[in-house]
């Protein structure tokens, strides 16, 4: 049973039959959040008298005996649907009527939640972001996504601002950088319209403001928006901030904006490790395939290096992908299916990635290897002994002798602490596999060959 099924229960035993059948009954179960049960029905009359003469004191007796509250949101009316003569007398606040301007989102269409690749380092930044949108304004307010440059917080921003505006047509939502916000402010003071400025903001549904970091360079600016958000949040309109620190760690923030920022829900997005950019990598080559022409294939060592490459952020990961798939589009437009090769790639990408020789470590030959076989280090590295996990760690230790300097004893210690015995028994199974099967052998040697330009 949902929460409000409870809720429905509840009331059934408490109040008299007339108004639970009347009221109760015909209200929708839409979600909850937070110990909140959003419900409507497609009555704005019924939905207006319910928050007027009930659900006060509903949520008294529900809040102490189950610990839950009730909240009635705007109606279930589709668009395309005709209004129900129980709407006639009730203005729509959001309808060219109601004298309510329609304002420009100025979103990005393309940045959606279906798009955006979830990893670990994103995961709650992201199920943050997707609660907003779904209930904006009743879930999280405001929220705060911090990352540095490049880490996908712009992506969920949009992604927010563009669900909300596909469900909910009726609602304003408006995205800015800080930046633009500011010099805009500058316009409507210099105009002498500072009140159209605050009358714009303040009648928004959704506020997405970027690169909240700077608020603090123009103190008029500041004060603007320290007026709007109050009256946002009081309104119970959703805002959500995105920026490349902590309100800790933003210099000059006044204490009461700061204090602002932590009304609502502050999130972070990691550094993504190897596994988050390789994903990333092959969603956005998904994303793409439409513009590689002659069906040319980029395997999983040109990705690898590319991701092991390129560490700082998803932007310039991006970047490069574009570019090899521009130059290979050049190179080989006379070619059908062609296989792009490491060395093509290196070449290629020679302008974003440094060509300078890296250090072949155990690590980087443990991720390289467990990725090619699609496992996880920490399998590599535990004490299964299942073939799926087995061979690669064989393989990975082969490699790690044929290339380091490690001796046996520590290479051991960096799959698991294994004993030098079992490392060299390891070596000698790869070595012989080798002798016995050309394409094992030749799989092997394009490892090292990785490696080794």
């Amino acid at each position: 049973m949902d929460d409000f099924g409870l809720i429905k229960n509840y009331l059934e035993k408490n109040i008299d039959k007339q108004t639970f059948e009347k009221w109760i009954i015909p209200l929708e179960y839409i979600g909850t959040k937070n110990n909140v049960v959003f419900v409507c029905s497609s009555d704005s009359k019924k939905n207006a008298w319910i928050k007027t003469n009930l659900l006060s004191k509903f949520n008294k007796n529900i809040k102490k005996d189950l610990n839950l509250a009730l909240k009635i949101v705007s109606p279930l009316i589709d668009d395309d649907d005709d209004k129900s003569d129980s709407t006639e007398n009730i203005s729509d606040p959001f309808s060219p009527a109601s004298g309510k301007k329609k304002i420009i989102a100025n979103l990005q269409p393309r940045y959606t939640f279906e798009n955006f690749v979830q990893v670990e380092q994103n995961r709650l930044a992201y199920s943050f972001a997707h609660s907003v949108a779904d209930f904006p304004g009743k879930s999280y307010n405001p929220l705060y996504i911090y990352s540095d440059v490049g880490l996908g917080k712009t992506h969920l921003l949009y992604a927010i601002g563009n669900r909300i505006v596909k469900n909910n047509k009726n609602l304003n939502v408006i995205y800015s950088t800080t930046s633009e916000f500011m010099h805009e402010y500058v316009d409507y003071n210099r105009l002498n319209k500072r009140s159209e400025f605050i009358n714009k903001y303040t009648s928004v549904d959704v506020l997405l403001i970027d690169d909240i970091q700077y608020i603090t360079k123009w103190e008029g600016t500041s004060e603007q928006f320290y007026y709007i958000f109050n009256k946002l949040i009081q309104s119970e309109k959703q805002i959500v901030l995105c920026s490349d620190k902590h309100p800790d760690k933003i210099p000059d923030l006044e204490q009461r904006i700061k204090s602002r920022f932590e009304w609502g829900s502050i999130v972070d997005i990691l550094h993504y490790d190897l596994e988050g950019r390789l994903a990333i990598l092959k969603n956005k080559l998904q994303e793409r395939a439409h513009s590689i022409k002659n069906d040319f294939i980029i395997p999983e060592d040109v990705l690898y290096y590319m991701a092991s490459s390129i560490k700082e952020n998803v932007r310039k990961l991006e970047g490069a992908l574009n570019r090899l798939i521009g130059v290979a589009n050049l190179k080989y437009s006379n070619s059908k299916g062609t296989k792009i090769s490491l060395e093509f790639a290196k070449e290629s990408l020679k302008p974003i990635i440094s060509q300078g020789k890296k250090e072949v470590t155990i690590d980087r030959i443990r991720e390289f290897v467990a990725q090619k076989y699609n496992i996880k280090v920490d399998e590599m590295i535990s004490k299964s002994n299942k073939r799926e996990i087995a061979v690669p760690r064989q393989i990975a230790m082969f490699v790690c002798k044929k290339l380091t300097e490690n001796p046996l004893h520590e290479i051991g210690k960096e799959f698991g602490g294994k004993h030098h015995s079992t490392v060299l028994h390891s070596i000698n199974k790869v070595e012989t596999s080798m002798l016995s099967d050309y394409e094992f052998s030749k799989e092997i040697n394009s490892i090292i060959k990785f490696f080794a330009e």
